[in-house]
């Protein structure tokens, strides 16, 4: 993780805690539920998608917080109270799957695919499910798998903010 990101989530964070300790606002708020794998073997936090889609969303003026380890499967209607609980109106589930091949000493192709969905946690709705995919194909030396985790999540967060109220903070 990049020292940027390392210093960005925690101030997402600490501005999504300070936006509901202040009352509602007509900014939408998502609780981001995610899990990986790589190569069918589950994945340890951070979660390279999770940055991107909380970046991406932040960046569009909703307020994002992470569930955390939510485990293998869990249900949506668990984590949809959880969400609301958490004072969310959202919650977007995210299954991301990274396969990785070695190409030489220098280079490594992966390829990644996420399904999501975005439940609105009052009436337990989907409104959005999808499925997105990404290659570093050309790219092997240059974007490794972190990186293109988050450009998988940044991908994930356009469709997101366009199915979300616009924001007016």
């Amino acid at each position: 993780m990049s020292r940027t990101s390392r210093v960005a989530l925690p101030c997402m964070l600490c501005v999504a805690l300070t936006v509901l300790a202040v009352g509602p606002t007509s900014a939408e708020t998502v609780m981001i539920a995610a899990s990986e794998t790589i190569d069918g073997a589950p994945s340890q936090p951070p979660l390279p998608t999770v940055e991107g889609v909380a970046s991406g969303l932040f960046e569009a003026g909703h307020i994002v917080f992470d569930a955390g380890d939510v485990g293998a499967s869990p249900r949506t209607g668990d984590l949809a109270r959880v969400a609301r609980e958490g004072k969310a109106g959202w919650l977007l589930q995210i299954n991301a799957a990274y396969t990785q091949t070695k190409l030489d000493q220098n280079a490594t192709r992966v390829a990644c695919s996420a399904n999501f969905s975005l439940v609105d946690t009052a009436s337990g709705a989907t409104s959005l499910s999808d499925k997105v995919s990404l290659t570093n194909a050309g790219r092997e030396k240059s974007v490794d798998r972190a990186a293109l985790g988050v450009e998988l999540g940044n991908l994930i967060s356009r469709e997101v903010a366009k199915a979300l109220p616009s924001p007016s903070l």
